[in-house]
């Protein structure tokens, strides 16, 4: 924690002449060191083939060109609901303690309902898996889930709750869900028996719009942040708003509410999901610098330490 405070102080003062928006396009923001991007994908589909009924197909995308890009030293990955099991994660994971020993490199497995193994696993075969440096275990409501029904929603929360040994390794349940099923989830989350010990990571932000500010749904989103339940993962802002600016309120909100409840993710290499079928796709072209910038233009020092450094730290970094 005394290397945290030391990194906060440094980072605080050394962003202080960038904090105030002086100018209409501001430099880049060098994040500052020990920083967290929380939200990334890796992709080896030689080595690695993707399921064969799948709703997209990326293109490569190998550790090493994901670590040049980045701007943070410390990346979480986090396996795709398109990825055939975890074993192309675990060899990421892998690779990158071997070839980056001064960062850290963590991991996020999906949780597939139709795939009993998961549910079969031993308490050593857990443990391998936080060896290897997994953090959380990921529920997807998008693709091949029904975030929309709650019913099947709070089943997945509890079945990862009850089969994973979260609690014994310290991990936490990151899910991507509408918003309005995060406003239906809120008293489970706040009170299920199963739940109310497990660190919960929304996904994407929260899937909150422009639009979304101030309605009854976005407002107990952020009751649950206030009451220390919920994690939510700021980036990939183009996939809320074609303008990106537009998401000020959301983000300013989300921080506000709870300072140390944030944590950033590029969503690297930025998969374009709307392409369907089995051939690759290129990436989306996104400007992930400008959505720096206005972050940093719009979060106070402290928020912005705490989003990039101290929350991720506790909630993955163990």
């Amino acid at each position: 924690m005394k290397f945290l405070s030391f990194l906060y102080v440094m980072a605080t003062y050394a962003n202080v002449a960038i904090s105030h928006p002086t100018q209409k396009r501001l430099p880049v923001p060098r994040l500052p060191p020990s920083s967290w991007n929380t939200h990334t994908h890796c992709f080896d589909p030689e080595r690695h083939p993707f399921k064969s009924s799948r709703a997209y197909t990326p293109e490569a995308a190998p550790l090493n060109d994901l670590m040049e890009q980045s701007p943070a030293d410390n990346v979480m990955i986090v396996q795709a609901t398109i990825e055939n099991g975890y074993s192309g994660l675990l060899e990421t994971l892998a690779n990158g303690h071997r070839d980056y020993p001064g960062k850290k490199i963590r991991g996020t497995i999906s949780w597939d309902p139709n795939d009993p193994s998961l549910k079969n696993m031993t308490d050593s075969e857990w443990d391998e898996l936080n060896d290897a440096g997994v953090r959380s275990v990921r529920i997807h409501g998008s693709y091949g889930g029904s975030g929309d029904d709650l019913k099947w929603v709070l089943k997945q929360f509890v079945q990862v709750a009850t089969y994973c040994p979260l609690e014994r390794h310290g991990w936490s349940i990151s899910s991507q869900l509408p918003l309005a099923t995060w406003s239906k989830m809120k008293d489970s989350i706040l009170n299920h028996p199963k739940l109310k010990n497990i660190p919960i990571v929304a996904d994407h932000n929260g899937s909150a719009t422009p639009s979304d500010y101030n309605t009854s749904v976005f407002n107990d989103f952020i009751s649950l942040m206030k009451a220390g339940r919920l994690h939510v993962k700021i980036g990939a802002l183009h996939r809320r708003s074609e303008d990106i600016a537009l998401m000020e309120p959301i983000i300013k909100a989300f921080t506000k509410a709870a300072p140390g409840g944030t944590v950033w993710g590029s969503d690297w290499p930025h998969v374009n999901t709307a392409v369907k079928g089995l051939t690759p796709t290129p990436p989306l072209e996104v400007d992930t610098d400008q959505e720096l910038r206005l972050l940093r233009e719009w979060l106070k020092n402290e928020e912005w330490v705490k989003m990039l450094i101290v929350n991720p730290a506790r909630v993955f970094g163990s």
